[in-house]
C-alpha cells in the first residue's frame, strides 16, 4: 500500500512538472527572465535579526555571463528584499558581517522536478521569505588540521590496527603515529584492478568513555562544524564502511562516510582508579576514506582537526 501510494505522489509531481514546463510563459522565462522577489530573514543561530549585514547576489539569467548582482544591506530588522529579473536557474546569496562567518545559500525557481509557476511575469511563490543563518566567530583557536587525500598506505590488511588522529596515521609498526585514538579493520582481499571486488573498513574505540557521535553539518556557512564538543552526546563506539563492485565494475554498492555529517570524537582517555573519566581530547573528523592500490597496498586518510589541550571541547579552528 505504500509503495502504490508513494509511486501516484510521483507520478503527480511528474504530471505536475511536465505541465509547467509545457506553459509558453514559464518556457518564455526560462529563456528571457521574470521578476522573481523575495524576503530574506538574516539571523544568528539564536534566531536574533542580524541588521545592517552585507548582502551580494547573483541573478541567474540562463548562461553564467549573462547573470547579473544585486547588492545591500539588512535593514534594523535583519531583512532584505530582493527583487530583480532571473531565469530561475541560480540565485546565490552571500551574506557577510564582521563578527560573523559568511554565509552562502543558493535558490532556484527551476529545479528538476521542482519547476515553479510563472503568472503575470512573475516566478511564484513572487514575495516567498526565506530565512538565513549567519553563525557567531566565538572563540576559533590553533587546531591541528589535515587535508584531504593526504592517505596513508598499510599491508596490514584483515587485522586491527591502531590510527592516530593528531598525526593522521597508522600507529607503529604500521606507521609514524604514536597513540591510537581509535582501532582500523580493512577487509580485503589483496586483488587490485581488474579483479578487484571490493573491501570494507571497520572503525571501533576500545578504551573507556572513548567514542564519537554524528553531528549534522552546517552547509550554507563558511563555518560548517561545531563551536565545541557535548561529552554526554557521545555514544557511539563502532562503525562501518564499504564498496562492492558487481558486473565486471559497471555496478558498485558503496556505503561510505555521510558527506551531510562530522563526527565528533573524544579519545586518549584517562581513568580514575574508582572508573571516573578526569582526562580526554576531543577531535572533529569531517570525512573519512578509504581505497586500494597495486602490491597489496590499502590506504586509509582522515580530515578533520585534533584539539591537542586534555579536556578542551573546543572545535571551531582559525
Amino acid at each position: 500500500m505504500r509503495t502504490v501510494i508513494i509511486s501516484t505522489l510521483w507520478m503527480l509531481i511528474t504530471v505536475q512538472s511536465y505541465a509547467i514546463k509545457k506553459d509558453p510563459s514559464y518556457r518564455d522565462a526560462r529563456k528571457n527572465g521574470a521578476m522573481a522577489k523575495m524576503e530574506l530573514k538574516i539571523a544568528n543561530d539564536d534566531g536574533v535579526p542580524i541588521p545592517y549585514a552585507d548582502v551580494d547576489v547573483f541573478m541567474g539569467m540562463n548562461f553564467r555571463p549573462k547573470g547579473y548582482s544585486i547588492t545591500g544591506r539588512t535593514d534594523t530588522n535583519g531583512v532584505f528584499i530582493l527583487k530583480g529579473k532571473t531565469c530561475g536557474d541560480e540565485i546565490v546569496v552571500n551574506v557577510a558581517k564582521a563578527g560573523f562567518y559568511r554565509t552562502s545559500k543558493t535558490f532556484k525557481f527551476a529545479e528538476m522536478g521542482h519547476e515553479h509557476e510563472v503568472s503575470d511575469g512573475r516566478w511564484q511563490p513572487y514575495g516567498k521569505r526565506e530565512s538565513i543563518i549567519l553563525r557567531d566567530i566565538r572563540n576559533p583557536i590553533e587546531l591541528p588540521h589535515e587535508n584531504f587525500w593526504k592517505f596513508k598506505y598499510t599491508k596490514a590488511i584483515n587485522t586491527w590496527i591502531g590510527y592516530d588522529i593528531k598525526e593522521n596515521d597508522f600507529v607503529a609498526p604500521n606507521g609514524k603515529g604514536k597513540v591510537a585514538d581509535f582501532e582500523v579493520y580493512i577487509d580485503w582481499n589483496g586483488e587490485w584492478l581488474p579483479t578487484y571486488t571490493g573491501m570494507s573498513v571497520k572503525i571501533r574505540f576500545t578504551e573507556p568513555f572513548g567514542g564519537y557521535y554524528a553531528y549534522s553539518i552546517n552547509g550554507d556557512s563558511e563555518f560548517k562544524g561545531p563551536y565545541s564538543a557535548v561529552p554526554s552526546s557521545i555514544h557511539l563506539t563502532e562503525a562501518d564502511f564499504y564498496e562492492r563492485v558487481f558486473d565486471n565494475g559497471e555496478r558498485r554498492e558503496q556505503k561510505h562516510f555521510n558527506p551531510g555529517k562530522y563526527w565528533i570524537v573524544r579519545s586518549r582517555c584517562k581513568v580514575s582508579p574508582d572508573g571516573k573519566l578526569i582526562e580526554a581530547n576531543y577531535s572533529v573528523i569531517y570525512d573519512i576514506v578509504f581505497t586500494c592500490k597495486s602490491g597489496g597496498y590499502s590506504g586509509f586518510c582522515i580530515t578533520g582537526a585534533f584539539n591537542p589541550t586534555p579536556n578542551d571541547t573546543n572545535l571551531e579552528p582559525k
